[in-house]
């Protein structure tokens, strides 16, 4: 499956944070949500995973910005390789090479801009946002270099945000939609996508919560 030429990631984030559309699908033992959105003009399906926590966002913003230490705390770190392209004044660039284990599927990587902000303590909004590069701009000389045999995923935007309910709970969303690429049937898409969301979204929580505490 394809989005088409004329998509750009970036432009899929406001789908992402428009809330109608959103189904939820599951609720998880630990109060997790998992919702599930059409994206009808890419016939593509969107996921998203939100919890009401105690955590402060800031916390989990570090979290989520923190690339290098990504194979500290992720449950598929010895799958998944993260680093830091560039650190830029409003952006951060990063790159990830992930390991795929199924027979007759080849491996996938992807360059990906990231954006994070600064919500007034009792704002609601996203705090952190990032989408996927084309292979043919910026770091095309890298990626000639880099994993040329994995197949390049050029289609996929994320964002983190809150909602905050009082004092002391907020509720945390993560969306994601991306198109890994290759010839993988849609339910498939689908399932690795929810699969991958959840696992993040735990990690990153339970990182947070960690760093929280001291």
């Amino acid at each position: 499956m394809s989005f088409g030429k004329g998509v750009k990631s970036q432009n899929l984030l406001d789908s992402l944070h428009v809330e109608d559309g959103w189904i939820i699908n599951n609720i998880l033992d630990d109060g997790t949500h998992f919702y599930t959105k059409n994206i009808k003009t890419l016939n593509q399906v969107a996921v998203r995973v939100s919890q009401v926590t105690n955590i402060f966002p800031k916390y989990i913003k570090s979290v989520v910005m923190d690339l290098d230490k990504y194979g500290e705390f992720l449950s598929n770190s010895n799958t998944m390789s993260s680093s830091i392209l560039i650190i830029a004044e409003e952006y951060v660039d990063g790159y990830q090479h992930i390991n795929v284990s199924l027979p007759f599927f080849s491996d996938r990587r992807y360059c990906f801009r990231m954006f994070d902000y600064d919500l007034p303590l009792d704002s609601s909004g996203a705090f952190v946002e990032w989408f996927l590069l084309d292979e043919n701009l910026e770091y095309a000389n890298f990626l000639k270099q880099n994993n040329p045999e994995a197949t390049y995923i050029n289609i996929g935007s994320g964002a983190w945000s809150v909602k905050v309910i009082d004092s002391s709970r907020y509720d945390i969303s993560y969306r994601l939609i991306m198109d890994p690429g290759g010839a993988i049937p849609d339910f498939l898409i689908q399932k690795i996508n929810s699969i991958s969301i959840i696992n993040l979204f735990h990690d990153v929580m339970s990182e947070a919560k960690r760093r929280a505490a001291f």
